[in-house]
């Protein structure tokens, strides 16, 4: 993957506003997955939720796998796996087995959750949710990297009670070596971040309201990178394969860009907490204001080239991740966007960034 230019996935949310059904919904998403292959996309993420219409896939793993078999060459992310709410060994296994079936495509995006209805669907206290996102990982990791898990801490036990063995052998071991690529999603705190750099992971950043605030926070990544001891070179690496959210939307212009897409993502930031979730604060403001903020990238084909060369040289972000069905967007409106992306947009960027 060149440093020089960006790298595009698609997210999906899977949301079902009055219009749609969870059935439509999901099938939506692998179909897009599917389109996005074959256009040539580099990655494909999904949202990991439960109990709530904004987001319906409660199990990243599951839906992922459902199109493993029907895909070829784009990776497949979990934006993200939610490290406290799950069993680590369960985790371990589960994203090994998908790692095999993809023929090693996977993208393990992790993040600590923050949903406090998630917690209590699942009878987890919040207050444990550092500490067992910690144990879950070191797990996750001691398996993929040695193959066996033998840990014991203050939440997760592995293995657990019992005289029938003092280590689990992990199976099947995940195909690429170490382990898949691990991917810390960066949704509302920095230290989330700082947290990435010091551990020499890549990052997928959320929806962030200015391109100025991106770039500050790339620039907070190189600094903690640095004082961690990792390279330049390193650094420029992880960088170039780190990722930002962006809503996102080509048609033919960009009056009908705005008229097409404003009903899907308005449902979706009308939640209250779904604006201070992606970093856009908790005054409700217009579609303009969002539009007028940098939030969304949309227009003509000429237009979103031009948007994402200035997006380029304004943050120095590797990729992006582009979320072209804000709300549940019509399905033929997001294929055409998507298309048009690949077959439009995408050779302008080649030329120019």
């Amino acid at each position: 993957m060149s440093q020089d230019n960006l790298h595009f996935g698609i997210f999906l949310l899977t949301n079902v506003p009055e219009w749609s059904t969870e059935h439509e919904a999901i099938h939506k998403g692998i179909d897009q997955i599917n389109l996005a292959d074959e256009l040539g996309f580099e990655e494909a993420w999904v949202a990991e939720h439960n109990a709530r219409r904004y987001g319906i896939i409660s199990s990243s793993q599951v839906m992922l796998a459902a199109v493993a078999g029907t895909t070829k060459n784009i990776r497949l992310g979990t934006g993200v796996t939610r490290l406290p709410m799950n069993h680590p060994l369960k985790l371990a296994e589960d994203f090994s087995l998908l790692d095999v079936i993809s023929n090693g495509r996977l993208n393990f995006g992790i993040g600590k959750a923050y949903d406090l209805l998630e917690f209590q669907a699942y009878d987890i206290d919040p207050k444990e949710r550092d500490e067992r996102y910690q144990e879950t990982f070191e797990i996750i990791m001691q398996g993929w990297r040695t193959g066996k898990i033998s840990y014991k801490g203050k939440h997760f036990s592995v293995p657990g009670r019992g005289d029938q063995a003092e280590e689990i052998q992990l199976m099947p071991m995940p195909v690429q070596k170490p382990h898949p690529p691990v991917f810390i999603m960066v949704s509302q705190t920095e230290e989330s971040l700082r947290y990435a750099a010091r551990e020499g992971f890549a990052f997928v950043l959320g929806q962030m309201p200015t391109w100025e605030h991106m770039a500050h926070l790339v620039k907070v990544y190189r600094e903690e990178a640095r004082n961690a001891g990792f390279s330049y070179d390193d650094i420029d690496a992880n960088i170039a394969r780190s990722s930002q959210l962006k809503a996102i939307h080509v048609s033919d212009d960009r009056a009908t860009a705005e008229q097409e897409y404003e009903k899907g993502l308005m449902w979706y930031l009308g939640i209250l907490s779904n604006r201070a979730k992606v970093g856009l604060g908790l005054t409700e403001l217009s579609f303009q204001d969002y539009l007028d903020k940098g939030a969304i990238i949309l227009g003509s084909s000429d237009d979103v080239a031009q948007q994402l060369e200035d997006y380029k040289k304004a943050t120095g972000i590797g990729g992006l991740v582009g979320w072209f069905d804000a709300g549940s967007q019509p399905q033929e409106q997001v294929l055409r966007s998507m298309t048009k992306f690949a077959q439009e947009v995408r050779p302008q960027l080649s030329a120019r960034v």
